[in-house]
């Protein structure tokens, strides 16, 4: 694999994290460190540190778990001619009480890590020990692949090393929770965002033992499952499977059951006096108690030698279950069935062909590094390693943000984020849909038929909106437009929705769970869709995708055209926060919105040539000049463009149209000179005169080189800055993209926020929403 990005475990602990801006709103989301997760798309993610413990559970789809479970652990026997070690592998001591027969940990000192998603390798090696131990995880997320990719299956490479001149004795071994039956708790009801705890119910449990061995291969497994062998009805009902796996020199052995609340004795007694498993049963086996199970593989090693030790964990949990009551199903079934009773199957299949996914994991990887197209702007070799660090490990996201995929209809979404759990925010997911559709067009092609489907839609119910959503008894304005920002029709025809819907609600179902804004009005989502339609066709060349979904471009063009108050060709914003940045206020003609409308209305005129439909083509056309001429004489002040009507900010996202279109290789929106003169504006105030560029680029300065009054004003948005590093790359200015890319590389990588990346942080070094969706904008820096 390639190692894009290590760290010492000693350097963990030195990082000094930034600390989120709303403590009651963010903090527990601040949950550090985040690793590289396990699982694929849609089948739930387990999170193992970089310390090597599991610490994060988004196994619950939808839903951020923080909690340290100490029965699921790996443990490691060596034994030397004069000595015999026992430890956990982890560099980071348990807090909790239970088992207290389990080994220490390494020292910090002695562990490092290494990821490239979905990747990532763990180091352990004390001097003062005969062997050094290294771990390669994994799970099968492949391009282009709809099948393995949504596997529930981690896989875990050992290799051990002879350090000595003698022969010595090496064991490893895998213990971990049978966690069916359990369910979930939610930590804030009634609160928008998806934080859950555990809740380890007593249910029966039975665990069943199998063993294959053949010439070339050897197995040991345990499935874990209750003791009614019920088809899933819900989350965690089903099966978790671990196995070990080696050639047949291996010797393997298990421990069916183990108290998950007891001393770990049953465990231990056996494996740290010889590396074995004695499989005895504890004292006295009852029925509704929490158990776990291990499973072993030892190895004997002359001086020098090297062997293997893999060991394979699958979690068949067939069921998601949404906070309207509705039951779903995860689309890795589409390949077994429903019943919860796969586990053995999946480890089989894992143990047949964990090598061939790794191959093609290590070929994609290189794919990606080789054939990147911004790597090689890029001047130095750090420059170089700092990018592909970012591009490749965001990945991250596209199976851990909560993600859901549907096995009856194929449906897919990612959350914005867990503290505000909305599935494909569409004014996000114009940033962040890159990924998805360059290596699982399938997949976005299918989000933005979802969303095609609902333009025509309209849902009258009632819903009431900001400060309103929260506070039914508080009294709505008197005044019919301020009162129809707090309490109107949930969605309007002709409105794209904000979303496809949140895991607290029925989402795929009813779409628009959002509440803090009235988002029928906002002037940012109908132009997005239509840019996000044709992009997805200029790549994908499908055009009945295209044909199919005209009908929803041209009505979404309608209905924000109509928003057009003084008939100059462009919609006007409506002095409340009315687009993606939902705490700043735009007024009249805006340049984040109205460049946004001229990029839609250039790819309507050429969706409509493609589409052979000479008489929208000239219409589209027509209305662009008008709209063009508007925009340059409202806002063009020969520097830059102004924030909106009456505002001279310097807004860095205020060329955000001719980012898509640069990305669609269609004719400018705007004058080559202007977007050269306005980005070199924004370099100079929005970065180099902020603090030296130490944070990115800020999403807004005064004329004077001031702070803007809006909080968001004053923010650095993360994947904003990666779309304005592809700006800049577009118009000649690689220098500013090198080093803005390195500042974003630095802080994400030195502040601790690997595999967590937020929406962004202000300079007073506070962050907002953790384990963001937009950051995957910087894949648009490879198209």
């Amino acid at each position: 694999m390639q190692e894009l990005f290590k760290i010492k475990c000693a350097d963990l602990a030195k990082i000094k994290k930034l600390p989120p801006r709303d403590q009651g709103h963010y903090l527990p989301f601040n949950t550090y460190p985040h690793g590289c997760p396990l699982g694929g798309f849609g089948a739930g993610t387990i999170g193992r540190s970089p310390y090597g413990d599991f610490n994060i559970w988004h196994i619950k789809v939808g839903a951020h778990i923080a909690e340290e479970l100490k029965a699921c652990c790996f443990h490691v026997y060596q034994k030397d001619s004069q000595k015999t070690y026992v430890q956990t592998l982890t560099t980071r001591p348990y807090k909790d009480t239970a088992l207290k027969h389990l080994a220490r940990p390494y020292a910090a000192r002695h562990g490092q890590y290494a990821a490239a998603y979905p990747k990532a390798k763990y180091v352990f090696d004390d001097p003062r020990q005969p062997a050094e131990i290294t771990c390669e995880q994994y799970s099968p997320v492949l391009p282009h692949n709809y099948k393995e990719t949504s596997y529930p299956v981690a896989v875990f490479e050992h290799t051990v090393r002879n350090k000595t001149a003698g022969k010595i004795e090496v064991a490893l071994c895998l213990s971990w929770a049978n966690m069916t039956g359990w369910s979930f708790e939610d930590q804030r009801p009634g609160v928008q965002d998806n934080w859950f705890g555990f809740v380890k119910n007593n249910a029966d449990k039975r665990h069943t033992l199998h063993t294959r061995n053949n010439k070339n291969q050897k197995l040991t497994a345990i499935i874990m499952g209750g003791s009614t062998p019920l088809t899933a009805r819900k989350e965690m009902d089903g099966e978790i499977g671990i196995a070990v796996l080696g050639d047949a020199r291996l010797q393997t052995s298990a421990q069916q059951y183990f108290y998950l609340q007891g001393t770990g004795e049953e465990l231990y007694k056996s494996f740290a006096k010889n590396g074995t498993l004695d499989n005895r049963p504890p004292q006295q086996l009852l029925e509704h108690q929490n158990y776990g199970a291990a499973a072993a593989g030892k190895v004997i090693l002359q001086p020098g030698e090297t062997r293997k030790i893999t060991f394979l964990l699958v979690w068949d949990l067939p069921v998601v279950h949404f906070g309207a009551g509705t039951n779903k199903y995860k689309y890795y079934t589409r390949f077994f069935d429903r019943s919860g009773r796969n586990a053995l199957a999946l480890l089989k299949l894992a143990a047949r062909d964990h090598q061939k996914w790794s191959g093609a994991i290590d070929k994609w990887q290189q794919e990606i590094s080789s054939g990147s197209k911004t790597a090689p702007l890029l001047r130095t070799e750090q420059s170089r390693q700092n990018y592909l660090q970012m591009l490749i490990n965001e990945l991250y996201f596209l199976a851990d943000g909560g993600s859901f995929w549907d096995a009856r209809t194929g449906s897919f979404g990612l959350l914005e984020c867990f503290d505000y759990p909305f599935y494909e925010t569409l004014d996000v997911r114009f940033y962040s849909s890159f990924p998805l559709l360059k290596f699982w067009p399938e997949i976005e092609l299918k989000i933005m038929r979802n969303f095609a489907a609902t333009i025509a839609v309209a849902d009258k119910q009632i819903t009431r909106y900001h400060l309103h959503a929260d506070k039914p008894a508080l009294p709505l304005p008197k005044n019919p437009q301020a009162r129809l920002l707090c309490a109107d029709q949930k969605k309007k025809r002709g409105a794209c929705p904000h979303d496809l819907g949140s895991p607290k609600q029925n989402p795929f179902a009813v779409p628009s769970a959002y509440t803090w804004q009235n988002t029928n009005y906002w002037k940012d989502l109908n132009s997005k869709f239509i840019l996000l339609v044709y992009r997805d066709f200029v790549y994908t060349g499908d055009k009945k995708f295209l044909k199919d979904l005209w009908p929803a471009m041209r009505l979404a063009a309608d209905y924000l055209h109509k928003m057009d108050r003084d008939n100059d060709g462009i919609p006007e914003n409506s002095g409340y926060p009315d687009q993606t940045y939902d705490n700043w206020s735009m007024r009249g003609v805006s340049a984040y919105c109205g460049s946004l409308w001229l990029a839609a209305l250039r790819a309507l005129a050429d969706t409509a040539r493609a589409l052979d439909d000479s008489a929208a083509a000239m219409q589209y056309s027509a209305l662009l000049a008008k709209a063009q001429k508007t925009f340059d004489q409202k806002l063009w002040n020969g520097r830059y463009y102004n924030f909106c009507a009456g505002n001279t900010d310097i807004m860095a996202d205020q060329l955000i149209g001719q980012w898509y279109i640069d990305l669609l290789k269609t004719e400018p929106i705007l004058s080559n000179i202007k977007i050269t003169s306005a980005l070199r504006t924004i370099y100079k105030y929005n970065y180099k005169r902020t603090q030296g560029g130490r944070w990115g680029i800020l999403s807004g300065k005064t004329a004077r080189n001031k702070m803007t009054a809006a909080e968001q004003g004053r923010d650095v948005w993360v994947g904003a800055n990666f779309a304005l590093c592809s700006l800049f790359l577009h118009h000649g200015l690689p220098r500013a993209a090198e080093q803005v890319l390195n500042t974003l590389s630095k802080i994400i990588y030195s502040k601790g926020f690997f595999f967590r990346t937020p929406e962004g942080w202000d300079t007073a070094g506070q962050f907002t929403a953790t384990m963001y969706m937009r950051p995957n904008a910087i894949w648009s820096l490879e198209f």
